[in-house]
Order: structure tokens, then sequence, then C-alpha cells
């Protein structure tokens, strides 16, 4: 299984979209998303390997709420000197706040067995465990984890002792489960947590409770999670300090919901032995068959003796009770072959919830949040590249599409209407010296043509309308950083803005601002259908009646190659860098006072369907660059927009980005690998057959 878990080739469990397509292991996608459970995998994964030997040397955790007297119990079934190890008392400097793993004395002669015992129970809890010191007082320091602090919570501590050889058990103390965070050494759903990590490790569960926590949260709390984590394990209920007024029946009773809804499958009981009056309802001797066990209870330093809890009166002391109702007796019980089977299979339960249920469903949902953040940042992206390029309702529905007025279009505009003009439009047409002086581009378009005056007043006319926005769109940096923001950046692109209202690093997204619009200008080639523009601008002047076309005086044609003129003098007449001039040639022709000319364009289906498809096209590429640099992938197929009640796909642009030009920060999308869960349901089902 772990070959599959680590395939990044045909069987990998996740394919990365964007950017650097490639695939991803089960693993390393986890560790990805959620480091910590990628780790508690590998180890549940080693667990199972080891569990069937194991499986030979069961453990019992011992867990309860604080003053329970959940290790008195442990120190019961140890030596005088292992009693004295351990940490008990009333007060919170008598309160476990570490894992204290004890195990018989002879497991650690054999050092292949210790070895593995430390690294198994290392895998469980997630981190090696320390030795337990010798001398009581600095031993009683460690249970209190009284220098450690939060962190040492889950450094767990092992020990050793002659009475367990007999048994043949570990016994696992473990730290109490606490109400709040008061002591500093860790919060109650931390202590939960490495709980149920350190049942892994267990045969047996055995929750020590007193009578009044029947009805408690907390003690619902770790029988959820024992549950939870090792399904196939035994689930045991210790009850502590029962009052004389108290019968084992009562006990039951009052635990009956809890016992019942979490499967516990046995309650313990032992009467408080500091009441005198408790005295008669304490075992002191036990039948095993013919013969009559002493329990032995030291007067100097009593512990409470546990014994299954009967509802029949009459088998609960003070009448006598078998040896095989002691606590004692169930440590045989853990020695059988069904207990080894139930351990393993709690255990491969473990690592199929945490494989299942907890790395999977981790690994899906995170890639399908990917795909659900990146459809909102394609969203705002698109909005912005619609409202640069067209003109809208206010319903938001589009109405023209605009184009960016670049040199290569301008050129064939001016081409196009100059070599369809009639004579009479070209006579009187001159050099155009102001432009000639302002930018070489206009100069080198305009010069034969385009007198001098006229393109001054052009010029200035063309400039206040962009700039009172009555004409086409100018857009630099700031304006497509304002766009963008107006469709919800700061909340659809994470990457940039870590959900506040300015960038993360401000210089950056300035820079991608610039990027996104020279980039642009490197990478439109954009031109319209030579053979249909030539066809439409010959229509055009045979369209317009003569004598409309003598109303502009000797210059019609001076008029219209003047405004092209403008619009590249645009950049320079701004100051700025980096600026995108986007008109639809309806709005250029009616800016230039060729009303007759706008209105033949505007009703033209050929024209129309021209400069649809050459805004179109821009349209497309603006909006993969600005994804390019933005960090996002653009999709495939790319959108579209709707013009008109009919649905136009953006065309797949032909744009070349440098090496190094991506963005400074990504959205990284993935998609699910569907044939990962049949795999892995072939290795590891599931659903267990044995649920």
């Amino acid at each position: 299984m772990k070959a599959l878990l680590e395939d990044d080739d045909r069987r990998a469990a996740v394919e990365r979209l964007y950017p650097d397509p490639r695939n991803e292991s089960y693993l390393s996608a986890l560790r990805r998303v959620q480091p910590d459970l990628a780790g508690d995998v590998v180890s549940l994964g080693r667990q199972v390997f080891h569990g069937a030997r194991l499986a030979e040397y069961p453990t019992l955790a011992v867990a309860g709420m604080l003053n329970s007297g959940k290790t008195s119990l442990v120190a019961g079934l140890l030596s005088r000197h292992g009693r004295a190890r351990t940490l008990r008392g009333v007060a919170n400097r008598q309160g476990t706040h570490r894992f204290v793993l004890w195990l018989p004395q002879k497991w650690r002669e054999e050092p292949a067995l210790w070895q593995l015992l430390l690294e198994d129970f290392g895998d469980a809890v997630g981190h090696a465990p320390e030795l337990l010191a010798e001398m009581p007082e600095e031993a009683h320091e460690q249970y209190n984890n009284r220098s450690g602090g939060v962190d040492a919570l889950g450094v767990p501590l092992v020990a050793t002792d002659p009475a367990l050889d007999d048994l043949g058990i570990g016994l696992l103390d473990c730290p109490d489960i606490v109400s709040d965070e008061v002591f500093g050494v860790g919060s109650p759903e931390r202590r939960r947590e490495l709980l149920g990590k350190a049942s892994t490790f267990c045969s047996a569960f055995l929750v020590v409770s007193t009578p009044s926590m029947a009805r408690d949260r907390s003690l619902g709390d770790i029988l959820q999670t024992i549950s939870d984590l090792m399904p196939g394990i035994p689930r045991l209920l210790a009850v502590n300090k029962i009052r004389p007024g108290q019968t084992p029946e009562d006990v039951l009773e009052s635990f009956e919901p809890q016992a019942s809804k979490f499967g516990v499958e046995r309650v313990y009981g032992a009467y408080d032995y500091e009441l005198p009056k408790s005295e008669p309802f304490i075992p002191k001797s036990a039948k095993d068959g013919d013969q009559e066990i002493t329990i032995e209870n030291p007067s100097d330093d009593p512990l409470p003796i546990f014994f299954s809890l009967s509802t029949q009166p009459d088998e609960n002391p003070p009448a006598e009770i078998g040896s095989d109702r002691l606590l004692t007796h169930l440590t045989r019980e853990l020695d059988r072959p069904e207990s080894s089977d139930r351990f393993l299979m709690g255990r491969h339960a473990a690592l199929r919830r945490a494989v299942w249920d907890m790395g999977l469903a981790a690994v899906e949902k995170d890639a399908e949040q990917s795909l659900r953040l990146t459809e909102r940042a394609r969203q705002t992206l698109l909005d912005t590249t619609i409202s640069l390029f067209t003109k809208q309702t206010t319903g938001g529905a589009i109405t023209e599409v605009r184009m960016h007025q670049s040199e290569r279009i301008v050129r064939q505009l001016a081409d196009a209407f100059c070599e369809a003009a009639p004579w009479y439009a070209r006579w009187g047409v001159k050099i155009n010296t102001f432009i000639q002086g302002r930018t070489k581009a206009a100069s080198d378009l305009f010069k034969q043509y385009v007198p001098t005056a006229m393109a001054e007043r052009y010029a200035e006319s063309i400039k206040e309308k962009f700039k009172s926005k009555k004409v086409g769109q100018l857009v630099d940096p700031e304006d497509l950083d304002t766009s963008l923001r107006r469709f919800g950046a700061p909340l659809t692109l994470p990457h940039w803005f870590e959900g506040q209202n300015d960038p993360i690093d401000p210089a950056e997204w300035t820079q991608a601002m610039h990027e996104v619009l020279r980039t642009f200008h490197e990478n439109d080639r954009v031109v319209f259908d030579s053979d249909q523009l030539r066809s439409v601008a010959e229509e055009m002047w045979r369209q317009i009646p003569r004598h409309k076309k003598l109303a502009f005086g000797l210059t019609p044609l001076a008029a219209l190659l003047a405004t092209f003129g403008s619009v590249l003098m645009l950049p320079v007449d701004f100051g700025a860098t980096v600026l995108v001039a986007n008109a639809s040639v309806v709005e250029l022709l009616a800016a230039a006072g060729l009303t007759a000319f706008s209105a033949y364009w505007a009703g033209g289906k050929t024209a129309q369907t021209l400069s649809t498809q050459a805004a179109v096209e821009q349209m497309s590429m603006f909006y993969v660059l600005l994804c390019h640099q933005i960090g996002i992938d653009p999709g495939n197929p790319l959108p579209s927009i709707r013009l008109k009640q009919t649905n136009i796909l953006f065309p797949t642009p032909n744009v070349k980005v440098g090496v190094d030009g991506g963005a400074n920060a990504t959205l990284a999308v993935y998609r699910m690998n569907q044939t990962f869960r049949q795999e892995l349901n072939g290795i590891l089902p599931r659903e267990s057959k044995h649920a």
C-alpha cells in the first residue's frame, strides 16, 4: 500500500493542472494540505506492519478525568517501587500531564522487541519516548510535567516494572482529561487528540470515572475518541470512589446510557476505601476454582480494589466473588488470540479511517476548493476584461465590443479608407507636420495626408473625449487595478490579498498591473481580415451620398486620418509609458463628426462581424495575459461572452511570455485522479469485511 500512496506516476492520487502540470502522490498531496495528518498515516502504516508481532504483547490504556483515581488504578498493578514512582493525589501537583507507559521488565531484556515497542509507541503518539526517572521525586516531576511546558505533553515516558512480568501486559497511564487550559500544560482538545493517537498502541481501553461523572460530557468525548480511532478494541469502564449508599445496580443504571452508546463491554467498580462504611464492599478475597485467593492491600498505602459489577445484588460484595471478576483477570483475557485479532483489526481500522475518512477527504476537499477558488478568480478577471473592452447596459448586457486601437489596426483602417476613397475626398490632404513632430508612428502613417491645423484640433478633441469617457476607454495600470478591485479582487485573489483590502506586496501588485499592459502591447498582433476590410471600406464610400461626402468640405478623409493619428498620440499626450486605448470603430467615426460613416459601420453586418472578431481576439489575449500575470489558470476551454443573444467563445490566442514573465503568486489547481480510488479500495477496502 505504501507504494500506492507514494506513487506520483500513473496511479497518482492528484493531478496538478496549474501551474506546471504534473502528478502528485497521495502522501505528497497530504503533506501539502495537512502535514501532521500525513505523518499520522505513515506512522499508522508502520503500526499495521508491526501489529502482527506486537499483538502478542498487549497494553491496557487507562484514561480518565483529573482526580478520578486513574493512576491509583495503575499503581495497584505495580510493585512497591513502581507505586512510589507514580504520582497520586487530588491536587494539581499530583495530576498526570504526560503519557507514562509501564511495561514488563522482561520485555526490555529482548533488545529487538524493546526497540520495536519504543518505535511503535513513538509512531502512535507522534514523538519518540523518554525514560521515566528511577528516583520517585524526579519521576513525579516528569509525571506532573512541572518543567516541560505544553510541548512536553506529547512526549511520552516509558518505565518497566517486574510486577507486570506475571501479568504479561503493559499499562499506559494517560494524561488527565482536564476541563480547561488553566494548568498551562495542554488544552482538553489537545489531550483528547493525543489520547486518540495513543489508542492505536493499545489492546484495550479502560476509562476511569467517578459516580458523579455519569453524565459528564468529557466522559462521552473520551469514549467517542476511542470508538472512532480504534473501533475493534475493547472499551471498558472503571467507576472509582463508589460510596457505601450506592449499590452496583445503581451505578450500572447511571452509566448505562454512555455504556450502551459507546459499546462499553464491562463496568468495573471500586468503593471508596477512605470511608469506613465501605469496608464490607471492598473484596478481601476471591474464589479461583477450589482455591481462595487473598487480595492484598497494605494499610500503609491502600489502593482501590476494582471488580466487575453485576446487575444481580447477590453476586456483588459483601457476597463472595470469583477471581475472574477482579480487574487483574483482565490481563489474561488480553493474552487470548481473539484479543490479538481485535487489536490487529483495530489498527487496520485506524489506518483505514486515517487514509480514507481523514486523509483522502482532506485532499479531495483541497482539490475541490482549488477549483472553486479558481472559478471565482477567473470570473473576476473575465469581468474586468469585459468591462475594459465593451459597452454594457446598466444590467450588464454587452451592447458593443471595443478594440484596442493598436498601430496595426489603425494602419489597416487608414490604408483601407484611403485606398477606397474617391479622388475628390483625397484632394487637398497635406503633410501632417504636427503629428510628425509628436510621434514617429503617427507621422509615418499620416504625413502624406493630414494638415497640421486639423491634426492639432482633432488631437485635442479626441484626447478630451477619451479623458471624459465620451469616447472609448483609456486603461493604465491604475485603471486596471481599480477595475480588478471593483470586481472583488481582494476577496477572489487570496494569493495576492489574503482577504485584506490591500495586496500583501503592493509593489509586486503594481508591477503586475504594468506587466499585463506591457505584455498585451507586445503580443497584440490582431488585425482585420484585409479583404473583408477593403470590401467594407469600398461599400461604405459607395453608400454615403455624394452631397454628404462633400458636406465635409474637402477634408472627410483628413478628418478620419486625424482621428486615427490622435489615437496613436494618446500615450504621448498622457505621459503614460503603458496605456491601452480601447474604442470601437463606430465611436471613432462619430468622434470625427462623420455620423453617416458611423451609422453605416454600426448597421453593416459585415463591418460589425469584422469588428467583433478582432475585438474578441484581443479580449481573449488580454484575459489570458491577465491570468498569466495574476497567476490564475485561464481554463480550457476559455470563457465566452454573450453579445446580442449570441455566445462567442474566446479563441485560443497566440501569446508569447518570457520564462521569467510569470506571476509572483499563483493559485494552484488540483484535480483528483479517480482511478486512484479504485486502486486504493483494492488494497485497503473502504469498508472493512469485518465491520
